[in-house]
């Protein structure tokens, strides 16, 4: 049943609900805000810790307790009323619109998608699952990023609202296809290692059958594998809108204790677990503030009690696989270093006849360079054309592969020799400056690699 409004869509109770539990606690949050950073009293752990809920709100006479709630539950009616959620939206302009839907609820999902992302060390062309895609919003900017996503979700209609995502929001550029893959709670229909890494926002607390997931997720990923979630806090269950939802409409709204989680990952067959800290809000200081907390100063102190308050209420945290760190390689810009010597047969030449360039090639980074196979990453000797006074005539004048045909991996340390034919340019006289590029990625001297510059006449 749904409530009238005079707006363009209906808002049902579970719109009303969630935008009460919304108001109240933005009210709570913004107060408490308010008075760390206007008075030079530390706020009590005890008033901190009411606001977070660690006890019930007060005045409900019907507390909703999340470990009784979940023994009334199944895995399947679960799913079902997952599927009955996306199934009632009349249009899909909600789903499709998301995150961007409403503007108090965008910049604090924005962020903890920022901090996933960067927390989960993606690199173009690896294999990510969206766990819990919904609306496939996150699925189609991590395509747009260059990976291979398959997006998971118990809702077929919610997959079907994905695919009608991407197809009114093509991605740009030449971007692998996703995966739309139905998931019925209990088993991920992927074989084992066949995954790189698993996003999971805001969707491992609705799920009943931790452990189980858990296993699954381990059993996917491959042996460098990383799992990222954000999530609640351990005290989400208590939260007015989680218990309006469990109440109302039978949707699990856990707890997310981390220490449980972790014993349940190592038992899967993760090795490490790295949570976040991070301040889901922003704060604002005038410029005396600011610059005492630049000094680490009494502001400085709120802001890191603001952000321990935060902290309570939210957990984003990172199962990997392995304990060894992993070796970035030169699908991203980090590490990437090489040391260049170049040595011309001749600097003058006719026109139409080639510059021969013996070059010698370290790499004397941390990132091992990827093969000319590679679509993103491969690492390239290449060469600008400059006028006498250094203006940039042509940016990518000319790329060669390190090594003939598809190549192999280069390895931090490995220095490698060879001849390079550049075409000449029109007569007349110029500057080569030689670089390495990183296919789609960068240039190495944006990272601080000396390129060589060697004057050149085409007569």
């Amino acid at each position: 049943m749904s409530m009238r409004w005079p707006f363009k869509k209906d808002i049902t109770r579970r719109d009303l609900f969630i935008g009460v539990a919304g108001v109240v606690t933005a009210g709570f949050a913004t107060k408490w805000l308010a008075d760390a950073f206007s008075t030079t009293d530390k706020p009590s752990s005890k008033s901190a810790a009411v606001v977070a809920g660690d006890s019930a709100p007060p005045g409900t006479e019907h507390f909703f307790d999340v470990d009784e709630f979940k023994k009334t539950l199944t895995v399947e009616e679960l799913c079902k009323t997952s599927e009955a959620y996306f199934a009632a939206f009349k249009d899909w302009d909600f789903p499709l619109a998301k995150p961007l839907w409403g503007i108090e609820d965008a910049p604090q999902l924005l962020l903890r998608v920022a901090h996933l992302l960067d927390g989960l060390q993606l690199s173009p062309g690896m294999t990510v699952v969206d766990f819990g895609a919904g609306s496939c919003w996150a699925s189609r900017w991590l395509t747009q990023l260059g990976m291979e996503v398959i997006a998971l979700d118990v809702s077929k209609t919610a997959l079907k609202i994905g695919q009608e995502l991407y197809a009114r929001q093509p991605v740009f550029g030449d971007r692998p296809r996703p995966r739309f893959l139905p998931f019925d709670g209990h088993r991920i229909d992927l074989p084992d290692s066949s995954v790189d890494r698993i996003f999971c926002l805001d969707t491992f607390h609705h799920v009943l059958n931790p452990d189980q997931v858990m296993h699954e997720m381990s059993r996917i990923l491959n042996a460098t594998g990383i799992a990222g979630f954000s999530e609640p806090g351990p005290n989400h269950s208590r939260a007015i809108g989680a218990q309006l939802e469990m109440r109302n409409y039978r949707v699990l709204e856990d707890d997310i204790r981390v220490q449980e989680i972790w014993s349940s990952a190592k038992e899967a067959g993760f090795k490490q677990i790295k949570l976040a800290v991070y301040t889901p809000q922003t704060s604002l200081l005038s410029l005396p503030e600011f610059e005492d907390y630049l000094d680490s100063g009494l502001t400085n102190q709120r802001f890191a009690e603001v952000t321990r308050f935060h902290m309570q209420q939210h957990r984003m945290f990172f199962l990997k696989k392995s304990l060894v760190p992993q070796v970035p390689d030169s699908r991203r810009s980090a590490g990437l270093t090489g040391n260049l010597e170049v040595k011309l047969a001749s600097a003058a030449v006719k026109n139409g006849a080639p510059l021969i360039a013996q070059v010698v090639i370290t790499n004397s980074g941390l990132a091992t360079w990827l093969p000319n196979s590679a679509k993103i990453g491969a690492v390239r000797l290449g060469c600008h054309l400059l006028s006498t006074s250094g203006e940039m005539l042509e940016m990518s004048f000319f790329q060669q592969p390190l090594i003939p045909g598809d190549g192999r991996s280069i390895k931090p340390g490995e220095t490698l020799k060879l001849e390079a034919h550049i075409p000449s340019p029109p007569k007349g006289n110029y500057i080569l400056e030689f670089d390495l590029v990183s296919a789609s990625v960068i240039w190495f001297s944006m990272k601080g690699s000396r390129p060589v510059r060697l004057p050149i006449q085409i007569t």
